[in-house]
């Protein structure tokens, strides 16, 4: 019989050829003796039943040491345009700039791989969110840049439980507006930075708003929790993030769940209850610093 991890595998692999196009992993060889603090990480995207065809508007970039998500803001499809190109155009200029310029230059500062990634998106009708996070190779420090509403928790284990190390926090301009690069956006200049001081096996979950939106932080580390229960080091990120995708899609379809979403909703005099369906992008990631070896 299928368990339930394996069902949930099933259905997030017939989703894979319609996102590929929307996921950037620079082609370049890496040297796994050569002693660099790395990412070891993994990553979801399940598109909006409704774009699940065109594989969303959500698009990532993944290296070993840098992580970009953004999210297309779907109001452009009311003026003809697809979300999905500015996002993708985004992340793919990302890949370029970190496979092709000086990628130590944006190692401790992914503000300015938003800001040039950005004026290489120019020529592209459209806008997006966008969070960055970066590894310094040599000092135990994580970097983040993020504007808008996708974002970022910071978990460690202490003892037998899972704290929360940071939590970014949302940019709008008001209630499901969130700040925007892009055509008529926000400046990448006003994006949230932060530094990080991380510790081996820090783990770091981070998602569009599909994910913030429909599950509580205290909810996606519950869901964390028994992948390191034992144990410290996460063998198989994919899953994990797989795991909480599906979670976050369950709940996502609750008219009757009192989702993030529905709460900061009621807390604008908002009348609205339940989940909100979106493209849910999540990667999860765990530290490794090079001092520790394989520990």
């Amino acid at each position: 019989m299928i368990n339930v991890i394996q069902r949930r595998l099933l259905n997030s692999s017939a989703r894979n050829s319609s996102t590929s196009r929307n996921i950037f992993r620079p082609s370049t060889q890496t040297n796994k003796d050569e002693p660099n603090n790395k990412l070891h990480s993994g990553l979801c995207m399940n598109p909006h039943p409704a774009k699940r065809d065109k594989g969303g508007e959500d698009a990532a970039t993944v290296t070993e040491s840098f992580i970009a998500l953004a999210d297309g803001v779907g109001g452009w499809a009311d003026s003809g345009v697809d979300p999905a190109d500015y996002s993708r155009q985004l992340c793919k200029n990302i890949q370029h700039l970190i496979k092709y310029d000086d990628a130590t230059k944006y190692m401790r500062n992914p503000q300015s791989l938003c800001v040039d990634a950005v004026e290489l998106t120019k020529t592209v009708t459209g806008s997006s969110t966008c969070v960055i996070a970066s590894m310094d190779k040599e000092a135990p420090v994580l970097y983040t840049s993020n504007l808008g509403d996708s974002g970022y928790l910071l978990i460690r284990k202490q003892g037998k439980d899972l704290v929360t190390v940071f939590r970014s926090v949302e940019q709008t301009h008001g209630f499901n507006f969130p700040f925007q690069i892009g055509t008529d956006g926000d400046d990448p200049l006003t994006a949230d930075t932060n530094l990080h001081e991380v510790d081996h096996n820090d783990i770091l979950i981070m998602g569009t708003d599909g994910l913030f939106d429909n599950l509580f932080d205290e909810k996606i580390i519950d869901l964390v929790a028994p992948f390191v229960r034992g144990k410290e080091a996460l063998e198989d990120p994919n899953l994990i993030a797989n795991v909480i995708a599906q979670e976050a899609e369950k709940r996502s379809r609750d008219t009757y769940y009192l989702s993030p979403f529905a709460k900061s909703a009621k807390e604008q005099s908002y009348d609205f209850m339940g989940g909100k369906e979106d493209d849910i992008t999540i990667a999860v990631a765990q530290v490794k610093l090079a001092n520790k070896g394989n520990e």
